[in-house]
């Protein structure tokens, strides 16, 4: 028969295996933070140096950071092919409340550069794909405005919505829920490399 002693020793070995554990993923956490700040800082120092070094190479770096359209998903999808998610991914069921496909059982018509969907006021609004928000503000002719930049390149506007629970640079998945309509109607607009895509291609 095992004596209280005995029983205190289990669990004060069950106690501290969990406190170890939970201590040795605080430290990995912490060691990768590390080295992802440091690899940054390191990324900067160099842009610094190439832009000391050579004028070409600031005129390189004014263009692509003042002139075009910065790749957010490409650089994304590459740091966390390399160096892993700077922070785990939570799943939130609730936000995968309209799939992407339903936006294809609404009535549509041209409008602008894009297309115009009737959807009843108040409804959720998700994503059609998943990438990084790029914009967030009002657009002339299409209301309050999210421009995300999707893994596959193209930027995606959703126009007219409302309740935007999505911040600037935010990465989201497929299907995230960024806001409802503002009104009996929203508006979506697809765009590569500067030129407007035929809307009919993605809601066919």
């Amino acid at each position: 028969m095992k004596k209280i002693d005995d029983y205190t020793k289990i669990s004060h070995k069950s106690y501290s295996s969990k406190t170890t554990d939970l201590s040795n993923k605080k430290i990995k956490y912490l060691k990768n933070l590390i080295t992802r700040s440091l690899l940054s800082i390191i990324l900067i120092i160099s842009i610094c140096i190439l832009i000391k070094v050579n004028d070409n190479n600031k005129v390189m770096v004014n263009k692509y950071l003042y002139e075009d359209s910065l790749s957010f998903t490409k650089i994304n999808n590459w740091y966390q092919d390399k160096f892993g998610k700077l922070l785990p991914k939570v799943e939130n069921k609730d936000e995968l409340v309209l799939n992407s496909d339903d936006f294809k059982s609404y009535k549509y018509s041209s409008y602008k550069d894009g297309v115009k969907i009737d959807i009843s006021k108040g409804s959720p609004v998700s994503l059609l794909n998943g990438g990084i928000v790029v914009f967030i503000g009002e657009k002339e002719g299409y209301g309050n405005t999210l421009i995300l930049q999707g893994n596959d390149g193209i930027d995606y506007w959703y126009g007219n919505i409302t309740n935007t629970n999505a911040t600037l640079y935010d990465y989201l998945e497929k299907d995230t829920l960024i806001g409802e309509a503002n009104d009996d109607y929203i508006y979506l607009v697809f765009q590569k490399d500067g030129q407007y895509l035929s809307y009919e291609e993605y809601l066919k």
